[in-house]
């Protein structure tokens, strides 16, 4: 996993988080904030609070804001371009959607621990499940092809950046969650694969070609309308990207015995 750095520079010796005893040299770079609305603007509060959570979230889940990491308030609303009040709504969201946590007057963001995303696995296993099962026959077969496009697409791990790893490795997933037509299921596949990310192991080179066969292999069977078959390629999918991820973490305690 990676140590939590401060996403943005500072300017001005001000910095939009803290992270205490953490070296924040060498972040990454994120985007650049949105400009200040300027006067009048944030009469419509509801979109700037939406706007702020949106942005925050997005940080998050892809690292410019790792567990950890202490957020303030102001120093977010600054950087924003926004009044507090925008960014306490959205942080209030943030913290009720499980991102953040608040701990008496401190803010940081949740991290996921190795118990987190052990747990979080065995519930997608349960639920993805499940959702390819019903899938299974429910998708247009131009969709299911345009998906499977998109997965022989990726070549190589060496060109496929973890941006796209993750847009395609959504699309397979949530595209079957929203064939079941369950709301309920589909926004818990979402938060659940939104948490899976929050863990910070960005990919596994090793399982660049066995998750696109994988992948495959589900979306075939939905194809053919079998659900059963989908079901159980879904679970050994979710199965093997478990282990993976166990004997990636076990590599380096390993290497020190």
């Amino acid at each position: 996993m990676t140590t939590p750095t401060e996403p943005w520079p500072s300017e001005g010796g001000s910095s939009v988080l803290e992270a205490a005893g953490t070296d924040t040299a060498g972040a990454p770079s994120p985007p650049r904030a949105a400009p200040n609305p300027g006067p009048g603007a944030e009469d419509d509060g509801g979109n700037l609070a939406e706007g702020a959570f949106d942005t925050l979230r997005a940080m998050i889940l892809g690292g410019s804001l790792p567990g950890g990491v202490r957020l303030q308030e102001r120093r977010l609303a600054e950087r924003l371009g926004l009044s507090r009040t925008p960014v306490r709504e959205a942080i209030g969201r943030l913290v009720g959607e499980g991102y953040v946590k608040r701990e008496g007057g401190m803010l940081t963001v949740s991290p996921v621990s190795v118990e987190d995303i052990l747990e979080i696995l065995t519930v997608r296993r349960a639920v993805e499940g499940e959702a390819a099962e019903i899938a299974a026959g429910r998708c247009e077969p131009a969709l299911i092809e345009n998906v499977r496009a998109a997965v022989t697409g990726m070549l190589s791990p060496a060109d496929v950046t973890p941006e796209r790893h993750w847009s395609v490795d959504d699309l397979v997933h949530l595209t079957i969650a929203r064939a079941t037509g369950n709301k309920l299921l589909i926004r818990l596949v979402s938060d659940l694969r939104a948490r899976t990310r929050m863990f910070g192991l960005a990919r596994i080179p090793r399982r660049f070609d066995p998750g696109k066969a994988e992948h495959l292999a589900i979306l075939d069977a939905i194809r053919e309308g079998d659900g059963a078959a989908a079901a159980a390629a879904m679970r050994f999918h979710i199965d093997n990207a478990r282990l993976a991820i166990l004997d990636t973490l076990a590599g380096p305690a390993l290497l020190k015995r």
